[in-house]
């Protein structure tokens, strides 16, 4: 069911699930895998992304505070797939959701490696065709990832000084924790391929869900040294971590 604390915030021609009438062309679909765009959509729908697939129902979904994030995804579904999403906006003027609703599209995401429904509850990896892709692929996923769930943050150490970081966590099921580990491992390995080091993968802190599970953090970090290599071969198309992150490399507090 589409969110109903959500408004709709254009108009077209719906179709019989409730979204724009797409055109539905598999094959040439098939043709982008290997293409940086299609690695950082994956990598979209990997970070805070949403990809549901039940019965003949297929949707995709993004949330954002920001509408310029949410355009910009709207414009990679358009250019590539020839869709055009449905806008909701928060009734209460907080955020922005934005849905692609199309079962052929879902299908073909996850069969090359987007998750599907909840990814704290299931294993995951990076896609072998991006693993093994060139070096335009790897940063396009790499920039997806650490855009939709990376940070920067400063901690005070000895002498007042300010240690800057750049981080990346992960929540999953204790059940899939390993296989938690082993994606944050892939990603860290895809850095190191720029020159950029991180810490090891570790387990940070643990929720209980609502349905009485418990899931498991896990992180790893990026030290400011790496910063200048980061920013040149990965760097955030988000302006206010690009903002924070040149701050950060000129030592501003």
């Amino acid at each position: 069911m589409l969110n109903l604390n959500f408004n709709k915030a254009s108009k077209g021609k719906i179709n019989k699930c409730g979204g724009i009438v797409t055109v539905m062309n598999n094959e040439n679909w098939k043709k982008l895998i290997g293409s940086p765009d299609l690695s950082r959509v994956i990598a979209d729908i990997n970070g805070d992304g949403h990809l549901q697939l039940q019965d003949w129902r297929g949707l995709i979904s993004f949330y954002s505070k920001k509408k310029d994030e949410i355009d910009a995804v709207s414009k990679r579904f358009q250019s590539l797939f020839e869709i055009q999403g449905r806008l909701y906006v928060d009734n209460r003027g907080k955020g922005y959701k934005l849905f692609f609703i199309s079962k052929t599209l879902a299908q073909f995401l996850n069969d090359i490696g987007a998750a599907k429904g909840n990814k704290t509850n299931q294993a995951f990896l990076v896609p072998d065709w991006i693993i093994k892709g060139d070096k335009e692929v790897k940063i396009s996923y790499l920039k997806g990832i650490f855009v939709t769930e990376g940070y920067i943050y400063s901690t005070k150490i000895q002498g007042n000084k300010i240690r800057w970081r750049i981080g990346l966590e992960q929540y999953k099921n204790e059940l899939f924790k390993e296989e938690g580990k082993k994606y944050m491992e892939q990603i860290r390995n895809m850095l190191e391929e720029f020159e950029i080091k991180s810490s090891p993968v570790r387990f940070n802190g643990f929720n209980i869900r609502k349905d009485g599970t418990k899931s498991i953090g896990m992180r790893f970090d990026i030290e400011q040294k790496y910063f200048n290599n980061f920013y040149k071969e990965v760097g955030f198309d988000n302006k206010e971590k690009i903002s924070r992150l040149v701050s950060a490399m000129r030592g501003q507090n």
